[in-house]
């Protein structure tokens, strides 16, 4: 081979393999390999599934928030929240409450407990529901599911849990909050949990065991609450209304405004007394003497997170005792209800609202924040 070929050759050579390696190199997190599979969407409607409109309704509602945002930055500075209640409903009802939370939550883990509004239907109670996906659909690409579920599944009996894509898929309440999480926290990996009815008895011996589980998982990889991971328990408040509830009247108060303020500081005793301050065994147990009919698949007060925000928070409740932590306290950032709120005027961007919100039918909404309570 002449001097210029055996020259042309290592020149062609070089090129293919950098070529070959930039392009490895250049694999976007938008995408996900052959093989691996992702949850789809259950609700194209209410939810931001397009970049362009979690943007718009993060923008907008950061913007009618400004003073309330201001306010809680003011109180929590740089605090990193260890957990956090959130609502799912429609984003452009709920918006405006959704981003309270995200302004003070920086982990790279997050853990959503979500609500099983089909569990009567799908006959399933007293058990975690899990999934086995790869990824979650996200408005800015998948997102990536964490290590750490498979981690934690493989430390519990499996007499608590049940691997069901089918009923993952179904479910919206965790759905509506991994935009907000892919929003303010782009590389953030999830663990969706599904919470169907179960007593309190049932709750507690589940958590304690899930507890244990992350526990262990923690030490295991010396993460650090807040920094590494974090929970969220999804709850929509109190449904409130005579009208399209499909032939119910859900407005013990009556559907005027003096029912809606009565039934507004109604959720607010619960907040107040039951999810704020430092978390106990008692307060959370009286949560669901509050919300929970004579039969747990019935309501006296319709919170749907009634099942997720209990076994959630006595979760990390626990966690926080397993790690030699001090007590969890929880922080009071927000509340509203869609009838107060309106609906964020994003019509344009191809997003909507799956129910009404006037006097005769609204949902209300909260965010609380939790940390480890200062000495």
């Amino acid at each position: 081979m002449s001097g210029k070929l055996f020259a042309f050759a290592v020149f062609f050579s070089i090129v293919i393999l950098l070529a070959f390696g930039c392009q490895k190199k250049s694999s976007t997190p938008g995408t996900i390999p052959p093989g691996a599979t992702m949850r789809g969407l259950v609700d194209t409607v209410g939810f931001s599934f397009t970049s362009d409109q979690i943007k718009e309704v993060v923008k907008l509602s950061e913007k009618l928030e400004t003073v309330q945002l201001a306010q809680n930055r003011q109180k929590y500075g740089a605090a990193k929240w260890i957990a956090g209640i959130c609502p799912h409903d429609d984003h452009l009802l709920a918006g405006r409450v959704y981003v309270h939370l995200f302004q003070n939550l920086k982990a790279k883990r997050i853990v959503i407990f979500g609500v099983g509004h089909k569990a009567l239907k799908w006959g399933v109670r007293d058990s975690l529901i899990f999934d086995s996906f790869d990824f979650w659909r996200g408005p800015l690409g998948p997102v990536r599911v964490s290590g750490l579920r498979d981690e934690v599944v493989a430390l519990l009996p499996d007499t608590i849990f049940t691997v069901n894509n089918d009923w993952q898929s179904q479910e919206h309440s965790v759905e509506g909050i991994v935009p907000f999480i892919q929003y303010y926290l782009p590389e953030a990996e999830i663990v969706s949990i599904v919470v169907p009815y179960m007593n309190w008895s049932r709750i507690q011996l589940i958590s304690d065991l899930l507890a244990d589980a992350f526990a262990q998982v923690v030490k295991k990889h010396n993460w650090k609450l807040g920094d590494d991971i974090a929970f969220i328990f999804s709850n929509d408040g109190d449904h409130y209304g005579d009208q399209d509830w499909g032939g119910r009247n859900l407005a013990p108060f009556g559907a005027d405004e003096q029912g809606h303020r009565k039934e507004n500081e109604l959720d607010m005793s619960l907040i107040r007394e039951n999810l704020t301050g430092e978390i106990t065994a008692d307060k959370l147990r009286s949560f669901c003497e509050r919300v929970w009919g004579d039969d747990i698949t019935e309501y006296k007060i319709r919170w749907c997170g009634r099942f997720s925000v209990p076994l959630g928070l006595n979760t990390v409740r626990l966690l926080m005792e397993k790690l030699d932590k001090n007590p969890l306290e929880g922080f009071f950032l927000r509340y509203d209800d869609s009838y107060d709120l309106g609906k964020l005027p994003l019509e344009n961007i191809g997003i909507g609202t799956t129910a009404p919100n006037n006097i005769h039918h609204w949902v209300g909404y909260t965010t609380v924040g939790y940390l480890e309570k200062s000495d």
